[in-house]
């Protein structure tokens, strides 16, 4: 090997010499800039005290202080909780009857469907179904001024099977459904079929 130096290239040497070259400005663009540098906004420093309160540190404590510091949370966990009932509300809160809000999707989301009959010599209508139990008390209808007797019931959707109960005593199909095979007690139903939202 060769102690002497290898010359340079003759393009790496000019690019040397132009670094080396001190470098003119034009004494208008230096203001424009100085002028732009000084234009820009302060930027906005934080107080001692929030700096201070920011500022990231170790903290190192002894084990019998960190178990008593844990000891003291999980003392005050227990005292707030005894202060409120397991659902949430103050022990000096009264309970408030809220609406229920229905979590399902809504493709299984209950409806409201309106059930009609129309008889204006009738002095009670009920609807009865698979939804109520065929209990004729459940769901009354409300008569009006029309003659026609409705009421609103939430149904999931699917199928249902339902009837009439006019005056307490005699099963009316609705005319304006479809009639179901006999339901093994010698009486027909009809058929509502309650359509979810992606249906």
């Amino acid at each position: 090997m060769s102690d002497e130096l290898n010359p340079l290239d003759p393009n790496v040497e000019w690019i040397v010499t132009e670094a080396r070259r001190p470098v003119a400005v034009d004494p208008d663009a230096r203001r424009r800039l100085l002028d732009a540098v000084r234009g820009e906004p302060v930027p906005h420093r934080r107080s001692p005290v929030v700096a201070w309160f920011l500022e990231p540190r170790h903290v190192a404590l002894p084990p019998i202080a960190t178990v008593a510091l844990a000891a003291g949370l999980v003392g005050i966990g227990v005292i707030t909780g005894f202060a409120f009932n397991r659902d949430g509300r103050g022990s000096t809160e009264q309970p408030r009857a809220v609406a229920a809000v229905s979590q399902l999707p809504d493709s299984i989301a209950p409806r409201a469907v309106r059930f009609v009959l129309i008889a204006p010599q009738a002095a009670r209508v009920s609807v009865v179904g698979d939804f109520n139990g065929w209990d004729s008390d459940a769901t009354p209808a409300v008569r009006q001024p029309d003659g026609a007797w409705t009421t609103y019931v939430p149904l999931r959707p699917g199928r249902h099977v339902y009837s009439f109960i006019v005056d307490g005593k005699h099963i009316v199909n609705d005319p304006a459904a479809p009639i179901v095979p006999d339901d093994g007690y010698g009486q027909k139903n009809v058929m509502l079929v309650v359509a979810g939202a992606s249906s």
